[in-house]
């Protein structure tokens, strides 16, 4: 129901009754106008920041272990050009990835903390190297096969670990 009321404001006293709730309709609409933009551009905002959110999540996955994939250990003296995501190849199939890397500073040494697939038994006498994929690629781990008929068990330390090769020290020597 609306009503109007002699030589009142129009903005101040168009009312509408609904129920016990009063609301002074237009009022409200007037406002409403110079909101609609702030609300529209608010949505937009929101919109981004949760697709922001979403692909972080998801490219966060390449950062933890799921749980098909088991962790080991490696120590390196240089482990130039390797970072959590980077890759772990056997026989030039990514089985993995890495998932950190820390230094130790009493040994001066790189720890490496691995996520291989499951289903890939890795022997306990494996080497494990950082190689590149070419003269200008970017390094990756890989993983040789030993001749062993134990696997290792999840969180074990490969034994054998080569570190990452200098090219520019190894071009200086000749």
């Amino acid at each position: 129901m609306l009503i109007i009321l002699g030589n009142i404001p129009l903005q101040k006293k168009l009312t509408t009754f609904l129920g016990n709730l009063k609301i002074e309709s237009f009022w409200l609409l007037a406002h409403m106008k110079g909101q609609v933009l702030e609300t529209v551009i608010g949505v937009f905002v929101l919109v981004i920041a949760g697709w922001f959110v979403f692909s972080i999540v998801s490219q966060s996955e390449d950062i933890f272990p799921t749980k098909n994939e088991i962790t080991y250990h490696a120590s390196f003296s240089n482990i130039s050009g390797i970072k959590a995501g980077s890759h772990i190849r056997l026989a030039g199939v990514n089985v993995g990835r890495v998932v950190s890397v820390s230094l130790d500073t009493e040994k001066y040494v790189a720890n490496m903390v691995l996520a291989i697939d499951r289903e890939v038994k890795i022997p306990e006498d494996s080497e494990i190297i950082i190689t590149s994929e070419s003269l200008l690629g970017s390094n990756f781990v890989s993983v040789t096969p030993g001749g062993s008929e134990y696997f290792l068990e999840p969180n074990d330390q490969f034994i054998y670990t080569q570190g990452a090769i200098n090219l520019n020290n190894l071009i200086q020597k000749f």
